[in-house]
Order: structure tokens, then C-alpha cells, then sequence
């Protein structure tokens, strides 16, 4: 379990530097003109939000986003590595866990990528960044469940 955990936190760490989606508006008509093309990772979405003093959503995203998960991280590595790890620690990470929101993120994204790709002059594509960022929520779904069946036991005797 703790092998699985090393590895969401890798895919956690490649999806918030690497880009999520990449977005092209062009127009086609006697020229091929290109309007826009953007590349964003969760961090460089984080840096456009601060410099442009978007100072809510940066704070929402990185409290969300970075914080939270980091938090939940630092708590299972305690029930995975402690000896005798409080219980109370579990139900905590399955508390927070509803709070990552790094899975709601993920969705986002992908929705995003739906809505710019139904539109005439839009081109998107999902860039590796979201693959690590899904990859993450996965893993990180599967490690707190089986924190939760490992700790189960001890609470019984």
C-alpha cells in the first residue's frame, strides 16, 4: 500500500506541472489565422490566477488542489506507517478526502475539453498532465479504501 501511495503522489506532483489541456481557436476562411493557443498546468493556471489578481480562485484551487491533498497525503503516510495509528486519523482522511476535490477537478477539465471541442473554431486536446492528475485520483481513492479495510481489524480487538 505504501508503494501505491509513493506512486499517486508522483502522478499528483507530474499532474500539477505538466499541461492539462491545450486549447486552439482558429478561423479558416481565405487564411488559416490563429486566434488563440493555450497550454496550462495546474501551477502555471495557479501563477496566470495570482498575476492576474484573481485572488479567490487562486485560493480555491490551491487550497483545494494542492493543500488539501497534501494534507491527506502527510495523514496516510501516519496510518500506513505508524504503529498504532489513532483511528480518529482514518476518519479524517475519509472526511478530507471528500474535500480534495481533485477529483472534481479532473472532471472539470474534461468538460472543458467537451465544451471547446463542440464549438466550430475550437480545438482541444487533453495534454499528459490531466492523464497524471486522473491517474492520482485513482490510486489516491484506492489507498485511503485500503487504509480503511487495514485499520478495520485493529478497531475490532
Amino acid at each position: 500500500m505504501l508503494s501505491l501511495h509513493i506512486i499517486s503522489l508522483v502522478l499528483l506532483g507530474l499532474g500539477w506541472v505538466k499541461d492539462i489541456l491545450h486549447i486552439d481557436i482558429s478561423v479558416h476562411y481565405i487564411i488559416d489565422l490563429n486566434l488563440f493557443s493555450e497550454k496550462r498546468s495546474v501551477l502555471g493556471m495557479l501563477k496566470r490566477l495570482w498575476d492576474d489578481r484573481s485572488y479567490w480562485p487562486f485560493l480555491l484551487i490551491f487550497l483545494f488542489g494542492i493543500i488539501v491533498p497534501l494534507v491527506k497525503s502527510g495523514v496516510i503516510f501516519y496510518l500506513i506507517l505508524g504503529k498504532n495509528p489513532d483511528l480518529k486519523w482514518q476518519r479524517f482522511v475519509s472526511a478530507i478526502s471528500k474535500w480534495a476535490m481533485a477529483d472534481v477537478f479532473t472532471i472539470s477539465i474534461f468538460v472543458a475539453f467537451l465544451g471547446a471541442n463542440a464549438m466550430e473554431s475550437t480545438s482541444a486536446t487533453l495534454q499528459s498532465g490531466f492523464y497524471f492528475f486522473s491517474g492520482y485520483v485513482i490510486l489516491s481513492g484506492i489507498v485511503a479504501m485500503l487504509c480503511g479495510k487495514l485499520l478495520s481489524p485493529r478497531d475490532a480487538t
